[in-house]
């Protein structure tokens, strides 16, 4: 399994453990956007950090589709 797949199934399932408890979606999704905004800052040159703001803001992403009973 290539390392960006395993990432980001390891953060899926962690994700999926702290749904199970009932937590608020907004609570983990926003806690999920701070990390990687600090990460992104620490990280990029602020001429990348804002280009790579402005492409997460304009992505069109697909809801997961909760119906089938898991969001993978």
């Amino acid at each position: 399994m290539k390392i960006e797949n395993k990432v980001y199934h390891q953060i899926l399932d962690h994700v999926l453990h702290l749904m199970s408890h009932h937590l608020p979606v907004e609570l983990i999704a926003g806690t999920l956007m701070a990390i990687a905004q600090r990460l992104y800052k620490t990280h990029l040159s602020e001429e990348d950090y804002q280009s790579i703001m402005k492409v997460a803001a304009e992505t069109h992403v697909k809801p997961y589709d909760i119906k089938k009973g898991t969001v993978h």
